[in-house]
């Protein structure tokens, strides 16, 4: 099939029945003449391709040389052409497409203005309109701490949202809540038996169990630290007690007793633990050595 085709192309230029195309149009910005210049294009498109299967299989000689020249110079015009009216047109178009993005961006930047203004207007209205609503559900707040006898929490530590949509009936109902627990918690705390510190740190971040919890934890500390002293005060009394029967102590010492009253009381070993203070130990000892006897000490 090429074969045939590129015996075609031959025929055709050699027979000069190869039509050398013209361009019948001008450059013009209406959208009507790009269809007939688009039409010369593809002629000129079909006619250099049929010249590029002729010559890529044509021998050439010396008459070959001069036509294939002369050819080579129209095939230059026809592509300097193309490309003048690929530029010119491509200009001519953009022309407009250039006005027209201009017209859009400066319409856009003038609407974004138009917006903000319209926009900031709105909000500075509702701003108005939210901040005199939450005024009157704060005058609200304060009357309530107020008869409840409440001086040490404020309206920012409600969090009563308000929103232009929110009814001021549902407002009010959340300052409410709010007193109301404040109240409840103080109630509870004064069924504690350490009100007035547990007060002290509800104060700090109005959680009560925190409060409780914590008051009651360090009252069980000093309760644990005051039965530890008790409990060494009693211990030094039990020794200074122990001294004093050890040295109140008046029976004879073995080697002043009579012979015959040493065969009546027998030797005995016993063994036992005793805990004591140190220097109670040393006393004891001490004792101990000087009622006479033998002291093993155990390891």
């Amino acid at each position: 099939m090429e074969e045939i085709k590129e015996a075609k192309v031959v025929e055709e230029i050699e027979n000069n029945e190869l039509v050398k195309p013209e361009f019948k149009s001008e450059i013009k910005a209406e959208l009507k003449g790009i269809t007939q210049i688009e039409d010369n294009i593809n002629d000129v498109k079909e006619y250099a391709l049929k010249l590029s299967d002729y010559y890529s299989i044509k021998e050439f000689d010396e008459e070959t040389l001069k036509d294939a020249k002369n050819e080579r110079a129209e095939v230059n015009k026809f592509k300097d052409k193309v490309a003048y009216f690929r530029k010119g047109i491509t200009n001519k178009f953009n022309e407009p497409l250039e006005k027209f993005t201009t017209t859009a961006k400066e319409t856009e930047k003038i609407l974004k203005e138009t917006y903000d203004t319209i926009n900031g207007q709105i909000k500075a209205y509702e701003d108005k309109q939210k901040a005199e609503k939450e005024e009157e559900v704060k005058n609200y707040f304060d009357e309530l701490c107020e008869a409840e006898n409440i001086d040490f929490v404020n309206y920012e530590q409600a969090n009563v949202n308000v929103t232009l949509s929110a009814t001021m009936k549902s407002l009010k109902e959340q300052a409410k809540k709010f007193v109301d627990k404040v109240v409840d918690d103080i109630n509870l705390i004064n069924s504690t038996q350490f009100v007035d510190e547990i007060m002290i740190e509800y104060k700090k971040d109005l959680n009560v169990s925190r409060a409780i919890t914590e008051v009651n934890n360090r009252h069980a500390e000093l309760e644990k630290v005051k039965q530890q002293k008790e409990e060494q005060v009693e211990q030094k009394l039990n020794d200074k007690e122990m001294l004093n029967r050890i040295d109140n102590l008046s029976a004879p010492k073995i080697e002043n007793m009579e012979k015959s009253e040493q065969e009546n009381d027998p030797l005995v070993t016993a063994t036992f633990k005793y805990t004591c203070r140190r220097s109670v130990m040393v006393e004891l000892v001490k004792f101990m050595k000087e009622r006479g006897g033998e002291l093993e000490q155990l390891k």
